[in-house]
């Protein structure tokens, strides 16, 4: 210190001092009109949340049935190949015996070898089916590039749907998750635009301050030797206060986004009525597709059981020289393509159930 402004002629001071200060400070508003349409807002989320995932989940086991009823129908079409192939083969080796025995004609044999190329044909087809299906089903089930999914069981119908059309709709309407989801961004939209409007009013807070402090030591000792560092003070405060804030004008903001919670409220609603006509096309669609499924497997499975009685009767009219080898070859392409449209029924009657 100067000297000339050194009180009682000492112009050094010694200092030693331990500082600690802590302080506390809560504050709640007691008044905050956004609060209440802020946690519902979040409320509504978290529930829409819940409904993405049972969403997801729904349409990837409906994508799972979907691609195992497919794998079901290429192994029906693989199976179908097969047999056309053995039948074929029969029929040619049996041509080509009595073209050598004089008793039949080249074309006759020319009319085997050629449904045999169709059938093999068509059992090459299936085959690459049932490859790109197996690999589906292991994309869609997730599993390793090493393993490679077979279908447990033939195709079969899986059920009977006897629920009425208007008990089908009724029953798709609470089990689409996708209608929830519109109406809870409808409260989500109109809970933010009540948020938007709490910008422009008032907001009452309570505030609780509190600090302490501890001072250890001496400070303006004229020697470092008479600092006595067992003398301290400490002290503590606490106010508590009342605050009140109001935004008085914002330029239109909060208005502004108020309208625009508003229309997008609206917006939800728009698009709530035209999922609910869709969802209800849809049922109506699959409801439609069931029932022609169902008549498609009776005059298919009628259509099996007729071709594969024409082609026996044809093989025993060639057999005993009264007919000729094309009503053999014909009746053998009438058995495929009967057994594959009878395959392709019962997999759109399983995918429409499921559907």
């Amino acid at each position: 210190q100067n000297p000339d402004f050194a009180l009682g002629g000492a112009n050094e001071n010694y200092s030693r001092e331990w500082r600690a200060n802590s302080s506390l400070r809560v504050s709640w508003d007691l008044i905050n009109p956004a609060r209440v349409p802020q946690i519902a807002a979040a409320r509504d989320r978290f529930e829409r949340a819940g409904d993405a995932y049972l969403i997801a989940l729904r349409d990837l086991r409906l994508e799972a049935q979907t691609a195992y009823f497919d794998l079901q129908r290429a192994d029906e079409g693989v199976r179908i190949g097969q047999d056309s192939v053995k039948a074929s083969l029969v029929s040619y080796r049996d041509s080509r015996a009595r073209f050598n025995a004089g008793v039949n004609t080249k074309l006759e044999v020319l009319e085997a070898e050629t449904q045999l190329a169709r059938d093999r044909d068509t059992l090459t087809t299936n085959l690459r089916l049932q490859g790109e299906q197996r690999r589906n089903l292991a994309r869609v089930l997730d599993l390793p590039q090493d393993v490679t999914p077979t279908a447990a069981t033939p195709a079969r119908p899986m059920g009977l749907w006897e629920p009425s059309l208007q008990e089908s709709i009724i029953a798709a309407y609470n089990y689409r998750e996708e209608l929830d989801q519109l109406i809870l961004d409808i409260s989500i939209n109109n809970s933010q635009a009540n948020a938007s409007l709490a910008a422009v009013q008032p907001v009452l807070s309570f505030v609780n301050s509190t600090s302490a402090s501890r001072f250890d030591g001496q400070s303006g000792k004229t020697s470092l030797s008479e600092i006595d560092m067992g003398d301290f003070t400490y002290g503590v405060q606490n106010s508590t206060a009342l605050t009140a804030s109001w935004r008085l004008f914002d330029g239109g903001r909060a208005g502004a986004e108020y309208r625009r919670s508003k229309q997008a409220a609206e917006q939800s609603q728009f698009d709530f009525a035209n999922l609910r006509d869709q969802i209800r096309f849809e049922v109506e669609q699959s409801f439609l597709g069931l029932r022609a499924a169902i008549q498609s497997i009776d005059t298919t499975a009628i259509e099996v059981l007729s071709s594969k009685e024409s082609l026996r009767l044809s093989q025993l009219r060639v057999q005993a020289g009264v007919g000729v080898q094309r009503e053999v070859v014909n009746n053998q392409r009438d058995l495929t393509q009967a057994e594959l449209k009878y395959a392709r029924a019962i997999n759109a009657y399983n995918t429409n159930l499921a559907l």
